[in-house]
């Protein structure tokens, strides 16, 4: 006979699975779809009319390759330009439900590949962009209010079980909570750095003159707790229904701030847009609701391609099957941080676990890197100008990794110097490193000899 616990924790336990399994409406899946494709069609195009295929693709003469990877290349100018345009095309066929199979998968390699070329141009953002982009892929996120239910419109589902929303939520949650993990250490906690570099920037960008409180007094420490504390907190209030619009609110403000005031990047612009999928399911129908109206008067549409208001459950052939490989997926998000942050610590963890994770300008770093060829037998030395070899970028993003200099040092040793100078060659690399505006560490200072 089961112990009365026993049978309240399993009857918790069936709860808990009930209420995956419950009925919920699409739209907000449908919200983040539109979103996360308008967002990367924006990314494809600032990457295009900006100049930076060209600048990160084209011009470079060396790329640093991913260990086991090498074989990934930059294609010709014209091959380069095609394929964000090809992601561009993919992202707005994503955003507009239209071929939305073919488009995520086109999207997901083309996007993955471009993200492998070079070591140098990878933002640890890109790897969350994958993620959704391959959950998206397997989701139902085109069968309600897109071009796809014109072609097949028994496609059409107006209700989905709920693990299929929580999935993306929880997805995007995972990178505010490991955002905050990733923040908690004596720099941000009792220093306030680096936002006190990113504040003292600010007041010269601006030509203000901010008082000392702002950029090295309380102003800084108290920015570095708000922003751990809302990492932490904010995905509670998105959750709730009855906070989760103006958790929504505060996520747009706080977003826009750091896109105009602080070095953010794109991060923001993706991170605001992903969001959307916490907005409540009401607020969204009717949006949804006026447009779909307004193009089933204008187009007349046949059947209820676009009409709103209907009935339809999606239905799994293998109901447990894909929420049980979903869980694996996600689970396999939280390992691979928590993981290396438990082997290395926190300050390795920053650069491990973050550079295939969710990095949000977690530190402020100045980097140096010095090369000389030695030729033993005459004794002289020679430093390398890395503008030969290098572009800025390049040179920025080496400076900080010691893998990457040693890639580097091994090219110039077998590929990139004059092989006839002498019969053996030795190449030196020093490096230092300041983090968060700390005295230099000695990041590098290894010798490569060969003789022949």
């Amino acid at each position: 006979m089961m112990h009365p616990d026993e049978e309240a924790g399993l009857s918790r336990v069936r709860k808990l699975f009930s209420l995956l399994f419950e009925p919920v409406a699409l739209d907000p899946l449908i919200a983040f779809r539109v979103a996360f494709g308008l967002a990367m069609a924006l990314w494809s195009l600032y990457m295009l009319l900006s100049g930076n295929v060209f600048d990160l693709f084209i011009a470079p003469d060396y790329f640093f390759t991913y260990q086991g990877l090498s074989w990934i290349k930059p294609l010709a100018a014209a091959g380069m330009y095609g394929v964000f345009g090809m992601l561009f095309l993919a992202a707005i066929m994503i955003g507009a439900g239209w071929y939305f199979r073919i488009s995520t998968i086109v999207f997901t390699l083309l996007f993955g590949y471009v993200s492998l070329i070079d070591q140098s141009n990878y933002l640890s953002y890109y790897y969350y962009v994958l993620l959704l982009a391959i959950m998206l892929c397997l989701s139902p996120a085109n069968r309600l209010f897109s071009i796809d239910l014109l072609r097949k419109p028994a496609l059409r589902v107006d209700f989905i079980p709920r693990w299929g929303i929580l999935a993306f939520q929880f997805q995007v949650a995972l990178v505010f909570f490991f955002a905050g993990m990733a923040k908690l250490n004596a720099d941000w906690l009792f220093q306030g750095r680096p936002m006190n570099i990113w504040l003292e920037n600010l007041s010269l960008n601006m030509g203000l003159d901010f008082p000392p409180w702002m950029i090295s007094g309380g102003l800084p420490i108290a920015l570095s707790w708000f922003l751990i504390l809302f990492d932490f907190i904010i995905p509670h209030f998105l959750l709730d229904k009855s906070t989760s619009l103006g958790a929504f609110r505060m996520v747009v403000l706080t977003q826009i701030a750091a896109l105009i005031l602080f070095p953010a990047g794109f991060f923001p612009i993706l991170i605001l847009f992903s969001c959307t999928v916490f907005l409540p399911a009401d607020r969204i129908h009717r949006l949804i609701s006026g447009i779909s109206y307004l193009l089933y008067d204008l187009f007349q549409f046949r059947g209820e391609v676009f009409q709103p208001g209907g009935s339809f459950m999606l239905q799994y052939r293998k109901k447990r099957l894909f929420p049980m490989v979903l869980m694996l997926f996600l689970a396999a998000q939280v390992a691979l941080p928590v993981t290396l942050f438990l082997h290395w610590g926190s300050g390795r963890w920053a650069d491990a676990a973050f550079h295939f994770s969710w990095d949000i300008r977690l530190h402020e770093k100045e980097a140096q890197v010095h090369i000389w060829s030695h030729n033993p037998l005459t004794g002289q030395e020679q430093k390398i100008d890395l503008n030969t070899y290098l572009a800025p970028h390049q040179q920025r993003r080496m400076a900080e990794s010691p893998e990457m200099i040693h890639q580097f040092v091994h090219h110039l040793r077998h590929d990139g110097l004059d092989s006839t100078a002498s019969p053996f060659k030795r190449i030196r690399a020093f490096a230092t490193i300041s983090l968060n505006g700390h005295d230099p560490q000695m990041l590098v200072d290894q010798e490569m000899k060969d003789e022949n």
